[in-house]
């Protein structure tokens, strides 16, 4: 799948209109390039980087005198885990679309080329875009920064040098980390779009139809774990207005990237299933005047098939009324809605804790 993943990044390819074009790939796409390039899995890879940044940033605050020689302190990880973070989930994120596309391909009338086209758009992120992205995000850290400049560096005590170092690690983090919501925004995107060129579906073979959402879950539960690492990283004296905001954005953002995609699906299960329903009605109708008519004309020989067809049709319309039309399984769902109620639980619990200190 690494070097799937990695051919599919050297050669991106925009599908507009049946139209194959090219375009550059974003710093990013280039930067996990590399990564897939180095020896070893790319999560390995990225794990060493966060743990040298993390590394390096807590020696500076030592030499800075900010921290104890040889202490730690948690809040210096959270923008090596915005940085490395987001970037580990992009790229497992790209793999996993390309799984769901391989599943779905069978509900797809496309050639392949088609759906290189398509692979190629779902796992590489025009330059123009992600840089927009990062600017706008690296915005939003400044202003951030401005309304928790007092609550931050002027409590805790920070010196001039320590202080520009964590505010351009910070910016760095937001500018290439925030490329996340750009990522995944543009898959979503991409997974309604792909979902809408199914023509049709089939009831009895939904594994191709459950191809997407997983890749909207684990992108909903990606979002979750940053915000959980998050809420159990960040000091909870320094969630002002404006980043609550954030915070419940990213929850607001899960929910929608898991159920908003995958409507279109609904709605073609939905129209199937009524179509199977109203043929079963037909069915049901045309036997019972079979059935009446053999009543009435005192036929009693044809009485038993016709039982036995009215039980099969009784249990044909029992197994359609079960086949869900929600273009997920129960466990996808499930494992979704943990995930969300994990950060709210944690949020609560600082919440508590701090009342009960400052008590």
């Amino acid at each position: 799948m690494n070097d799937q993943v990695r051919s599919v990044a050297s050669a991106p390819i925009q599908q507009v209109a049946g139209v194959a074009r090219p375009y550059r790939p974003s710093l990013i796409d280039r930067l996990m390039g590399f990564v897939d390039g180095l020896p070893g899995p790319y999560w390995l890879t990225l794990s060493v980087l966060f743990f040298l940044q993390s590394t390096v940033m807590h020696v500076l605050a030592w030499i800075d005198g900010w921290l104890p020689a040889f202490t730690f302190n948690p809040i210096l990880l959270i923008f090596p885990v915005w940085l490395w973070g987001p970037l580990a989930i992009m790229r497992y994120l790209n793999s996993i679309s390309i799984e769901a596309l391989s599943t779905f391909r069978t509900l797809l009338d496309v050639d392949e080329e088609t759906l290189k086209g398509l692979k190629d758009e779902f796992t590489t992120m025009p330059a123009r875009g992600a840089i927009l992205s990062g600017v706008i995000w690296s915005v939003i850290y400044v202003f951030l920064t401005y309304l928790t400049f007092d609550a931050f560096y002027v409590s805790y005590g920070l010196r001039t040098f320590f202080t520009l170092t964590i505010f351009l690690a910070g910016l760095i983090s937001y500018a290439l980390g925030s490329g996340i919501y750009y990522h995944s925004f543009r898959q979503l995107r991409l997974v309604n779009r792909t979902v809408k060129m199914v023509k049709q579906v089939n009831l009895f073979q939904l594994d191709p139809v459950y191809a997407f959402s997983r890749l909207t879950a684990r992108t909903g539960v990606s979002w979750m774990i940053m915000l959980s690492l998050t809420l159990l990283l960040f000091p909870i004296q320094m969630a002002t207005a404006p980043v609550l905001a954030i915070l419940v954005f990213q929850l607001v953002r899960a929910l929608a990237a898991f159920v908003l995609p995958l409507r279109f699906v609904n709605s073609h299960l939905v129209t199937e299933k009524r179509r199977l329903l109203a043929e079963l009605d037909q069915r049901v109708e045309r036997t019972l005047v079979r059935l009446h008519h053999c009543l009435d004309e005192d036929e009693m020989g044809e009485m038993e098939q016709l039982n036995h067809a009215l039980t099969g049709l009784a249990a044909e319309r029992e197994i359609l009324t079960r086949i869900p039309t929600w273009p997920w399984r129960a466990g996808t769902l499930t494992t979704f809605l943990s995930a969300i109620v994990l950060p709210i639980v944690l949020f609560l619990v600082q919440l508590v804790i701090e009342s009960l200190i400052g008590g």
